[in-house]
C-alpha cells in the first residue's frame, strides 16, 4: 500500500479548513501578541552572514563546538567558520542537500534529496566518502564511532560503517497510509541506537548487528480519519538516566525505561519538535507553540505557558540557566527554567528562526531566509 506525505503546513491548514466547513464559520485565531517585558538578559550581537538562499527539505542544523561553527545549504555547500565569523573553509558537493548538518567522532554529515549520504573531514571539508540509502532522508544522520544511522521517509533505518560508508545492515518499519513529510533523527546512547517511526512508535536497535531489542507505540491512534491517526514520531527522541522521551504529532509524550520497553508515563501531547532535557525535567513545545515543562521522572507538568502561542517557535534549547526559544518574527525569547516566566527578549532576525543552537555561552540562530546570526549571552 502506498504511503502518502503531507507537509505538516498543509496539514494544519487542513485541519482548520475542516472545522471551519463543519461550523459554517471559519475562525482563524491569531498568533499571541508579546506582552512588554522587562529584559535582565544581556546580548552582544558579534556578528552575522547568509548561509543560503532556500531552507532544505528536511531539518537544518547548526553545529556549534570549540573548533567553530558549522553550516550547510540546500545549494550543496558545507562550510565551517570560525567563533569570530571568519570562513575556514567550504566544500562544494554540487547537489541538492535535504538536512544536515551533525558532527560526531571528527566527521561532518549532510544527505541529499536522493538519498545520497556524504561523510567530510570535519578540519578541512575534504570528502570521506558517499553512500546511497534508499530513500529520501530528511532527518540528520548520527553516528556512534562504529556506525551511522540514517533514516530516510520510506520507513527505513539503515547502517553505514563510519569509516567506509559501506553498508551494514537495515530495518524497515511499517508505515500508515498517511503521515507528515519529516522523519525522526536517530540517536545513540552507550548502548543501543533509537529511532521514531511514522507509524507512532520509538525502537531500541542494537548497533552492531541492527536487531531489534524492542519497538513500542509511544501514542495509540485513536482518529476517526486518517489525518486525525496521523500520530508520527518527527522530533528525536531524548535518551537519559535510563529513560528515554519521546513525543508524536496528535498523541503523547512518553517516558519508556530503555531496559524494558515499558512506558513510565505518558501525557497528552502532541508535537513535531526536539525535546529539551535539563537535570531529570523536560521542555517541550507543542504544535500551538506553547511551552511545556514535565517531571522526566513522574510526568508532572511542572509549569505551562501560552505567552507565545501559535507564533511558530522553534524547538526549545539551553543556555546558561534560560530556555531560548525563537518565533516567526526573529526574535528570540529567553524563559525561566524553573517557571516558564519571560525574562529576556532579542530580535535576531526581520525573518523567522528556523532553529537555534547552543554552545557554552554562545547561541546561533539561522532564520528561513538563511542568516545565521552569532550571540554572545551574558
Amino acid at each position: 500500500m502506498m504511503n502518502k506525505k503531507i507537509n505538516f503546513f498543509l496539514l494544519t491548514c487542513a485541519c482548520a479548513l475542516i472545522i471551519g466547513c463543519q461550523s459554517d464559520e471559519i475562525i482563524i485565531e491569531e498568533p499571541a501578541e508579546l506582552l512588554e517585558i522587562q529584559s535582565v538578559i544581556e546580548i552582544d550581537n558579534l556578528w552575522s552572514k547568509n548561509i543560503f538562499s532556500n531552507p532544505s527539505a528536511g531539518k537544518n542544523n547548526i553545529v556549534l563546538d570549540d573548533d567553530g561553527i558549522y553550516t550547510f545549504s540546500s545549494e550543496g555547500l558545507v562550510s565551517s567558520f570560525s567563533s569570530k565569523g571568519t570562513l575556514d573553509w567550504e566544500k562544494d558537493l554540487n547537489i541538492d542537500l535535504s538536512s544536515g548538518v551533525s558532527k560526531e567522532f571528527g566527521s561532518l554529515f549532510v544527505t541529499s534529496i536522493d538519498g545520497e549520504v556524504f561523510s567530510l573531514n570535519s578540519n578541512n571539508g575534504n570528502l570521506n566518502w558517499a553512500s546511497s540509502v534508499e530513500g529520501e532522508s530528511l532527518s540528520v544522520p548520527s553516528s556512534n564511532g562504529d556506525i551511522v544511522a540514517v533514516q530516510t521517509s520510506n520507513g527505513k533505518i539503515t547502517a553505514l560503517g563510519l569509516k567506509d560508508g559501506k553498508f551494514r545492515w537495515e530495518y524497515i518499519s511499517v508505515l500508515p497510509n498517511l503521515s507528515l513529510r519529516g522523519t525522526s533523527s536517530p540517536v545513540f546512547d552507550d548502548l543501543a541506537l533509537y529511532v521514531g517511526f511514522a507509524n507512532g512508535n520509538l525502537a531500541m536497535i542494537e548497533p552492531r548487528s541492527g536487531v531489534v531489542q524492542w519497538e513500542v507505540p509511544v501514542t495509540i491512534s485513536k482518529g476517526a480519519s486518517e489525518i486525525e491517526r496521523i500520530i508520527d514520531v518527527d522530533s528525536k527522541p531524548k535518551i537519559s538516566s535510563g529513560i528515554a522521551f519521546a513525543t508524536t504529532y496528535q498523541g503523547d509524550v512518553s517516558a519508556i525505561n530503555v531496559r524494558t520497553g515499558r512506558v513510565i508515563w505518558r501525557q497528552s501531547f502532541s508535537s513535531t519538535k526536539d525535546i529539551l532535557e535539563v537535570e531529570r525535567n523536560i521542555f517541550v513545545v507543542d504544535e500551538e507553540s506553547e511551552i511545556q515543562a514535565f517531571s522526566g521522572l513522574t510526568g508532572i507538568n511542572l509549569w505551562k505557558t501560552s505567552d507565545y502561542r501559535l507564533r511558530n517557535l522553534t524547538a526549545p534549547v539551553k543556555i546558561n540557566n534560560y530556555l531560548v526559544v525563537g518565533d516567526f518574527e526573529g526574535y528570540l525569547h529567553f524563559i525561566d527554567i524553573e517557571n516558564g516566566s519571560a525574562i529576556g527578549r532579542y530580535r535576531a532576525s526581520r525573518s523567522g528562526i528556523l532553529t537555534l543552537q547552543t554552545y557554552k555561552n554562545s547561541l546561533a540562530s539561522l532564520d528561513i531566509s538563511g542568516r545565521l546570526t552569532y550571540l554572545e549571552v551574558k
